[in-house]
């Protein structure tokens, strides 16, 4: 497990260089590679501290003296015949950005980028192309039903996929092969729908047999103590079922909120409670059973020490404020955690053969995968993150 995370470490490392930034200003974002087992992540007898993922000066000197350039260019995305499926996280439709919107929404991107939505009335789906460059293909899975319970959300999702034309011609037309990437509440939702393909409950004609893997990017697979806490009715972070009721009495406030329509007021209580440990935990117990052993499957993570939260009001961050009071409800839990999800409940689930985890980058939840959602900027290097994620994961399934 730990190889995989130096080699993403290494190439993160050289994606960095490669954009400039100083040895100083990459420790900002980076931790050293470790391996899982040798972290005290719960318990009474957890790390006090994150000591152990500091990374020294000097070992990051010798890396940059011994590191090779980067090989990722557009050649490199040209030679890719992967599909990555990103399925994003919860109430992903309110959220201003995609996901890894640098190389999805620039218009000189090298990849061909569609997001898929759901189709009306029994319609097939709607595909909207968002780059159309001659790199690797992505396909942005915009579900239904965003802030709902896993289990609406499998088989619609699975319709969606299965009748898009571009997929199917991606696929079965010019021979690329899919990978699955699930951000968030997007890991759980993948991993369940891959149990599900395997098992047969879909009416699946090609998208398990030329699937090849699965990247959980700050999944929350095992459940979150932010979804656990915001449903108690005193909770001191935000009461859900309180905000839910008083969007019902109020609804232009639910408006403002992302919760303007029925169903996205009566999916919320479930769709929350779905993201906590209870709900996650059985759910996991059903379908790891069920996982295609054939997969290779990664995760990997984000974890910030709370005095790296930039809160104050001056600095116009409330993308940091409010992952910092997030990650205090972990906090008195574990040391590892990124704001909405510990470490441990990012992983992959023990079963399948072929996971590797590879570390954790030092952001929060949001810094890998959004700018911003207010005034502030997450100024995490997304694209050299991106980049080192995409190499290492190539050469991964390359080795078979």
């Amino acid at each position: 497990m730990r190889e995989g995370a130096r080699t993403f470490h290494e190439y993160f490392v050289a994606e960095l260089r490669r954009e400039g930034f100083t040895a100083a200003q990459m420790r900002q974002w980076l931790w050293q590679p470790y391996r899982v087992e040798d972290l005290r992540i719960t318990g009474p007898d957890r790390d006090p501290d994150l000591t152990r993922l500091e990374l020294d000066a000097a070992e990051l000197d010798a890396l940059l003296a011994r590191v090779a350039p980067s090989p990722v260019d557009r050649e490199f995305y040209r030679r890719q015949k992967l599909v990555l499926l990103l399925v994003p996280g919860f109430t992903h439709e309110t959220l201003r950005n995609l996901s890894w919107h640098e190389q999805i929404e620039r218009r000189d991107s090298p990849h061909h980028v569609v997001m898929l939505r759901p189709g009306w009335n029994g319609e097939p789906p709607q595909e909207d192309t968002y780059a159309q460059g001659d790199g690797l293909k992505l396909l942005y899975v915009r579900y239904p039903r965003s802030n709902a319970a896993s289990q609406h959300i499998h088989q619609p999702m699975f319709d969606m996929l299965h009748r898009s034309a571009t997929l199917r011609r991606w696929v079965l037309e010019e021979g690329r092969k899919l990978f699955f990437v699930g951000y968030s509440y997007g890991s759980p939702l993948s991993l369940e729908l891959l149990a599900g393909l395997n098992a047969g409950r879909f009416a699946d004609d090609y998208i398990l047999d030329n699937t090849v893997g699965f990247l959980g990017l700050c999944g929350d697979i095992g459940g979150s103590y932010l979804a656990d806490e915001v449903m108690k009715p005193d909770s001191r972070f935000l009461s859900i079922p309180r905000l839910v009721a008083f969007c019902r009495r109020h609804p232009w406030i639910g408006r403002l909120v992302g919760l303007g329509t029925p169903q996205l007021l009566d999916d919320m209580e479930d769709g929350v409670r779905s993201l906590g440990h209870e709900e996650r935990q059985a759910r996991m117990r059903l379908y790891t059973p069920r996982l295609p052993a054939q997969l290779r499957y990664f995760s990997v993570s984000a974890v910030l020490p709370l005095a790296d939260y930039r809160r104050h009001w001056w600095q116009f961050n409330l993308d940091d404020y409010a992952m910092w009071r997030q990650a205090r409800i972990s906090a008195p839990v574990t040391v590892y955690n990124d704001g909405q999800v510990t470490l441990d409940d990012n992983l992959v689930p023990p079963g399948p053969p072929q996971h590797t985890h590879l570390g954790a980058v030092r952001t929060h939840h949001w810094g890998v995968s959004y700018r911003t959602f207010n005034f502030g900027i997450n100024r995490f290097p997304r694209p050299a993150f991106y980049r080192a994620l995409l190499r290492t994961i190539v050469e991964r399934l390359e080795e078979g």
